[in-house]
């Protein structure tokens, strides 16, 4: 039987079966998989720490008639500081539910991996607030998928980034320090991208400029914090 050995973060379980899960997986180099975990959900079952939600491992993936099953699981980080907070596990929902509804299937994007993986640390080690993390996810997001919001002079943010006055499409307002935050982001590398102060309120409004640019490109609905 042929075997697939991937990397890769659970994006969402699926009970099935009497004790099995299905696991959708954002894998380096092969983009979004399915796969069946049999049995995971049994007490004893060696699988049931890397079936759990955005818990990152190592897969042995057996290829059946149109489907995967895993054969050999190795955790390497289970992301468990997430679920002991209700703000850090909301967004976390966010990020994995953003990859779910745009990934495709045999697609590199290990470019967002690190992204989301990065993120999903920030929010463990509760070094920034969660709608900072939001921020600076939607906008690394907007650039991974080749839709990068412009960066310019202007006082006003539409779906395509920064204009200079209102235009037919939804139009905000924007304050020069959310335009700036927003530059910085756009224009660090992922390292250093979350290394920036800022109010809650500027916090706010970059998040609702990630709406309306998500809004303008995207048909799926998501629950923004």
């Amino acid at each position: 039987m042929k075997t697939l050995d991937v990397r890769g973060l659970v994006l969402k379980e699926y009970e099935t079966g009497e004790a099995d899960k299905r696991l959708l997986l954002l894998c380096k180099e092969h983009g979004r998989i399915m796969a069946y975990a049999r049995g995971a959900r049994k007490p004893r079952s060696k699988f049931m720490a890397a079936a759990q939600l955005f818990t990152y491992s190592d897969f042995v993936l057996a290829a059946g008639r149109g489907f995967f099953s895993v054969s050999q699981a190795d955790v390497i980080e289970s992301f468990y500081n997430l679920r002991t907070d209700y703000d850090r596990l909301a967004t976390a929902h966010l990020i994995t539910d953003v990859c779910e509804k745009t990934v495709l299937e045999n697609t590199n994007c290990d470019g967002l991996l690190r992204l989301v993986l990065k993120c999903l640390m920030n929010l463990t080690k509760d070094k920034f607030p969660h709608k900072h993390i939001i921020a600076v996810f939607f906008m690394k997001f907007f650039e991974f998928y080749g839709i990068r919001p412009k960066i310019g002079n202007g006082e006003y943010w539409n779906s395509e980034g920064i204009c200079e006055k209102p235009t037919n499409t939804d139009t905000i307002k924007i304050s020069p320090a959310a335009a700036a935050a927003c530059s910085f982001i756009l224009n660090s590398e992922l390292a250093q991208a979350f290394s920036f102060e800022a109010t809650e309120n500027i916090l706010d409004e970059l998040i609702k400029m990630s709406r309306l640019v998500w809004r303008g490109h995207f048909d799926a609905e998501l629950k923004f914090i």
